[in-house]
């Protein structure tokens, strides 16, 4: 999608958190036709209140296409996946159940993602999703938090060359620690210590001019400030 994104209609998961909502505001000062999908509509910040959403759990297959359908009406330019959930600790104490919620939302979530969204966004447009640098790290007491970013990251090396015959760009967005607060707000166990991370407006922003060019790909090096 190398024009302008004015006008575009794109859709934002996880719009109710951080980086979600940062880029429904970027996107929207840039001219776009944001609307937002949410786990929890009453979390959705009051400056993006107006903004049409809908709500879904988006390791839920046939949630998450009844979800897009009630946006895509006049069609879909583009989404950008920024739902995620995090976990500390050794993979033996790690409990199985947030194992598990780890993948459904990491891993199953955004498989889900580039499924449903294959169906609903239009040739030329793109499929963002926020895999993050733990994807290609392996990192003692990450284990399972790495293995299922490790899991998205494949899915969407897969999906890109799959969906190149209907001209869907896929951007894997690999980024840096970025300081989102969501260490904080962990499923489980306690973050090590990390050096500052990226400002979540720095790392939108990129990611919104790799969308405008075209961009594949955005290792955790495509992020200097």
């Amino acid at each position: 999608m190398s024009e302008s994104l004015s006008g575009k209609r794109i859709v934002i998961i996880g719009g109710s958190g951080v980086l979600g909502a940062e880029f429904a505001r970027q996107l929207h000062a840039a001219g776009a036709e944001v609307s937002l999908l949410v786990r929890n509509p009453s979390s959705i910040p009051a400056d993006l209140s107006d903004l049409v959403h809908a709500q879904v759990d988006i390791g839920d297959r046939e949630a998450l296409t009844a979800a897009l359908s009630t946006l895509s009406a006049g069609g879909i330019d583009g989404m950008i996946n920024a739902a995620g959930v995090v976990a500390f600790g050794a993979l033996h104490d790690v409990p199985e159940s947030i194992v598990e919620e780890l993948f459904r939302t990491n891993a199953l979530g955004t498989m889900n993602v580039l499924a449903c969204g294959s169906g609903v966004v239009g040739e030329g447009g793109f499929i963002a999703s926020l895999t993050g640098v733990a994807a290609d790290m392996v990192v003692m007491n990450m284990s399972a938090y790495c293995a299922s970013k490790s899991a998205a990251h494949s899915a969407m090396a897969i999906a890109a060359r799959e969906l190149r015959p209907k001209k869907i760009t896929v951007l894997d967005v690999r980024a840096p620690h970025t300081e989102t607060g969501l260490t904080d707000r962990a499923l489980w166990g306690t973050a090590p210590k990390m050096p500052a991370g990226l400002a979540p407006s720095a790392l939108v922003a990129r990611v919104i001019t790799a969308v405008v060019e075209g961009e594949r790909d955005l290792p955790a090096d495509a992020f200097s400030e």
